[in-house]
């Protein structure tokens, strides 16, 4: 299969239903989410949207948050992340200040076998200086942002 038909994809993408992909990914953020030591969570649920170009493609994303009882402890979370999540198979890709005005610390990681990313981003607005009143009325927490790559489900339509 070449490029063009794959929707320029560099991979051939595999077979599979969407509910099998969205346990994989909900498997994957139980294992970041385990690896954080952290106890709360709002955790959401995986959503399918389509491949551009790939019929019958999708992906599966998965958006959450985890929450510490201090600003301290969110970023040992974080520190735990980056130095315990290659033991279960992640490869971390970057780690370093965001290129925003808060510099929040980023941690992006993909899984070796199953070529998910995440990036984890700490974000702590009882931290800010000058912060809008949105900020201040937002809970310090560590975000989470799970994507799997591009399967194919000849069952699939937009909105499974």
């Amino acid at each position: 299969m070449s490029n063009d038909d794959n929707g320029g994809l560099d991979y051939e993408p595999q077979k599979k239903s969407v509910s099998v992909a969205e346990d994989l990914v909900r498997g994957q953020s139980s294992t970041i989410f385990e690896t954080s030591s952290l106890r709360e969570a709002d955790n959401g649920a995986p959503d399918a949207a389509p491949c551009d170009g790939v019929d019958n493609g999708f992906r599966v994303r998965h958006f959450w948050s985890m929450y510490g009882p201090s600003a301290d402890s969110l970023k040992q979370a974080m520190n735990k992340l980056r130095k315990n999540l290659s033991a279960k198979g992640w490869t971390v890709v970057r780690f370093e200040p965001a290129r925003s005005e808060a510099k929040q610390l980023q941690l992006a990681v993909e899984h070796e076998k199953d070529h998910h990313t995440a990036t984890s981003e700490l974000l702590l607005p009882s931290t800010y200086k000058n912060a809008s009143k949105w900020e201040k009325e937002a809970r310090d927490s560590l975000s989470v942002s799970l994507t799997s790559p591009c399967y194919v489900d000849p069952a699939y339509k937009v909105g499974d």
